[in-house]
């Protein structure tokens, strides 16, 4: 069972009337609905029989029903109820799936929530991937993938439908007017590409920009870092992109107090550069230089 077999988007719609549902703007509640990038989508996540998959925004369950045949569970999530029982309804006669009522990073301080958390922890298989393949509300996009790199297992592969302007920004480049901290943090650990860009006309309601396809592959040089280390580290990057076109002579010492650290001894060329010159690595070791003692496994 997949796309292939669901009914118009008329019938849902008269679902969703019946339930006095109307698309939220501030929630990202656009349906994608062409089929082809529902398969494009889990084509390019590649889900095995072995993988656990964590699909954010499941919606109507569209998504789903094409990822939930090829791993071996998933946890949907999804923020509204009315939505979440057309999808329970939809997706039946899949038993891998797992739904749950919550929003993805409503636990403390803008973490996983716990519910999601438990689901997976659940799930998990004994030998698998985990993959994190969705479309993603638009609002709650930077945050989720900032999120998910600091997990105390981070995904192994992250498939996403993102708007255009923020997968620029993350595959971007050091020294590029879009390069920022999340797109330090994020490249430390992944290989970032966008695979293709996705016009407004396949979604309903049409959102006023672009989409795109963005694809991040776990680095097999990854650093091995413990998730409290790996969430110091982006405390550090966001703290020093707030201020990125100023050197890091000037920028250092408040960067060190956001994580508890003290100034290190550096040389005059390094102070002299900025934080948007830098590369993911080269903000990597000047943490690790940063951070207090207790910061384990910091390179």
């Amino acid at each position: 069972m997949t796309t292939a077999g669901r009914d118009p988007f008329a019938r849902y719609r008269e679902r969703l009337d019946a339930v006095g549902f109307r698309p939220s703007s501030t929630r990202g509640q656009n349906f994608l609905l062409d089929p082809s990038l529902h398969r494009c989508i889990a084509d390019a996540a590649a889900p095995r029989a072995t993988d656990l998959v964590l699909e954010v925004g499941v919606g109507l369950g569209f998504l789903t029903r094409e990822l939930a045949p090829r791993c071996a569970a998933l946890v949907g999530v999804e923020i509204d109820d009315r939505l979440l029982a057309i999808a329970r309804d939809e997706l039946r006669p899949f038993a891998n799936v797992e739904l749950v009522l919550a929003d993805a990073i409503g636990g403390d301080g803008g973490t996983l929530h716990p519910a999601v958390t438990a689901a997976l922890a659940a799930r998990q298989p004994a030998d698998g991937a985990f993959l994190v393949v969705a479309n993603l509300p638009y609002a709650a996009s930077g945050p989720l993938l900032a999120e998910l790199s600091c997990l105390h297992r981070a995904p192994d592969r992250i498939v996403v439908l993102v708007q255009r302007e923020l997968a620029q920004r993350l595959a971007a480049a050091p020294g590029s007017s879009d390069y920022g901290g999340l797109a330090a943090q994020l490249q430390v650990g992944y290989a970032i590409e966008q695979l293709r860009t996705v016009g407004a006309e396949v979604f309903r309601p049409r959102p006023k920009v672009q989409s795109a396809l963005l694809r991040l592959e776990r680095r097999a040089d990854a650093p091995v870092l413990p998730a409290a280390a790996r969430r110091q580290f982006s405390a550090f990057a966001r703290t020093l992109f707030g201020k990125r076109r100023k050197v890091l002579r000037t920028t250092l010492a408040e960067a060190a107090a956001a994580i508890g650290g003290q100034l290190p001894a550096l040389g005059e060329a390094l102070l002299a550069r900025r934080a948007e010159t830098l590369t993911p690595r080269e903000l990597l070791d000047l943490w690790a230089r940063t951070a207090p003692p207790r910061a384990a496994g910091a390179p």
